[in-house]
């Protein structure tokens, strides 16, 4: 009987100690440094947190006219890494954006640009500081190429990629080994693009939001 006793026991002690041991849910980093550097780190952008805004300049009988246009932000992401120095790297980095209206009187009919694209064109390293393993601040400048398409009434034709000029960005970051967080200021100056003499898009201004999602 004392046996049989012990013996029917088993089944719920494994039930108790397998209930009880912590789930496993991946690596755990003890710092943002640490995770950047064992692995490429992907974060995503946060539109409703993010700005961007485009200077518009259209050519009038007056001369030029210019104005601030506020971009509505799609979302993004961007993935970076630290090597052994605690320097980062941007490996990639996407971001779309909604179509952005062009004045009527360019084109004498409602206009738009769609499939509003800026990507990473080549790998970009930053010079960082860090205040601690969780805490960093970078600078770099990016080579990011612009894509889009441009639509008049139903017709929609894919324009050339624009290759923009170095842009320069600042990067910060915090958060902890299992959550980090990021803030990413870009500005670019000059000619973005031109339309035959008519209108031209300059000084793009970002500043973007984003975190890991695990």
């Amino acid at each position: 009987m004392h046996v049989l006793r012990t013996t029917s026991t088993l089944p719920i002690l494994c039930f108790i100690a397998c209930a009880s041991a912590p789930p496993v849910d991946g690596p755990t980093f003890e710092s943002v440094r640490d995770r950047l550097a064992a692995s490429p780190t992907r974060l995503l952008v946060s539109a409703p947190e993010s700005s961007a805004t485009i200077t518009a300049r259209r050519w009038t009988f007056d001369g030029w006219q210019d104005g601030s246009i506020d971009v509505t932000l799609d979302g993004g992401e961007l993935v970076a890494t630290a090597d052994a120095d605690g320097q980062l790297q941007l490996v990639s980095f996407g971001l779309t954006a909604d179509p952005i209206t062009i004045p009527e009187g360019v084109f004498g009919k409602p206009a738009r640009l769609e499939d509003v694209r800026l990507a990473l064109a080549s790998k970009s390293l930053a010079m960082t500081t860090w205040n601690d393993g969780d805490d960093a601040t970078a600078t770099a400048r990016l080579d990011l190429d612009l894509s889009w398409s441009i639509a008049i009434d139903d017709a929609t034709v894919p324009l050339g990629t624009q290759h923009l000029a170095p842009i320069p960005a600042d990067l910060v970051l915090s958060g902890s080994g299992d959550h980090v967080d990021a803030t990413l200021v870009l500005h670019g100056s000059g000619v973005l693009w031109s339309w035959a003499g008519l209108l031209e898009l300059t000084e793009l201004e970002l500043e973007l939001v984003a975190s890991t999602t695990e």
